[in-house]
């Protein structure tokens, strides 16, 4: 489907490693820029695993996993680090999308929209801020419409200095609590990559091996849906609140679902 008559594709990909969901989207993405397909949000959860984006600075693991290195093999080197993490079963993975350190697991929801960001934003050049706004814009909606109040943004300074991100935060008993993150890439006219919502509980304990975008667990707090309501949410509940925010930011007027990805490039 194209943008002509305002759908988009959606595809529900369930639990997927990291790396074959990277794949298809690299497929995806050649398509979406010769026109072989209209835009399409793949929707996934990853199992267990690591994941440092574009930005070097922000790429750290944790004290406390490397301590954990340092007991096991003797030293923090990054080769004992990978193998480690391969010895507890979980992968470990480079992206080009944008931010750093980051940990995925089941019960965080995962969006990768593949879409012409022109169409979105309606510039008619590349314009990265204009696009991450409309993510930004995305995630607030999709967690307002899961039940979450008080979503606050950092303003400039605080971002400068470091003391909160330009993500998804609630302030709960004087903590400021971030429930989701965003990472994108642009690649002329198609814009991948996405966002996540943390939703189940348990989706952020792998968290405490990372510096997550370059901040000591300490210093980023995450908190999740189910934390927030105090009750789990069901799948569907989460998709039909992403799919309300992007109708409303994207301009959507409904989803096609997809059962099959197209897997062929064109040639053109």
């Amino acid at each position: 489907m194209s943008l002509e008559n305002k759908t988009a594709n959606w595809t529900e990909l369930g639990v997927r490693p990291y790396d074959e969901v990277m794949r298809m989207q690299n497929t995806l993405v050649k398509l979406r820029a010769s026109d072989a397909i209209g835009d399409t949000i793949l929707s996934v959860q990853h199992p267990i695993s690591i994941n440092f984006g574009a930005s070097q600075r922000d790429n750290q693991f944790s004290e406390l996993l490397l301590g954990r290195v340092r007991k096991r093999y003797g030293n923090i080197e990054p080769d004992s680090v990978v193998k480690y993490l391969a010895d507890e079963g979980i992968s470990f993975h480079y992206s080009d999308r944008g931010g750093g350190a980051t940990a995925f697991a089941p019960g965080q929801y995962v969006f990768y929209p593949i879409v012409k960001h022109g169409a979105i934003t309606g510039k008619p050049s590349i314009d990265i801020g204009a696009y991450k706004s409309r993510i930004y814009l995305v995630l607030f909606d999709s967690l307002n419409n899961l039940g979450v109040n008080g979503i606050q943004v950092s303003d400039h300074q605080q971002f400068r200095d470091r003391n909160e991100r330009r993500d998804a935060w609630i302030v709960r008993d004087g903590v400021t609590l971030k429930m989701g993150s965003k990472g994108i890439k642009i690649s002329g006219d198609v814009a991948y990559h996405g966002f996540a919502l943390y939703v189940d509980r348990d989706c952020i304990l792998p968290n405490n091996m990372v510096n997550q975008c370059g901040y000591a667990p300490d210093e980023v707090k995450l908190w999740t849906v189910e934390h927030e309501l105090g009750q789990p949410v069901s799948p569907s509940s989460v998709y039909d609140s992403v799919k309300s925010a992007m109708s409303r930011h994207f301009g959507y007027s409904g989803f096609v679902e997809l059962t099959h990805l197209p897997t062929q490039e064109v040639v053109v």
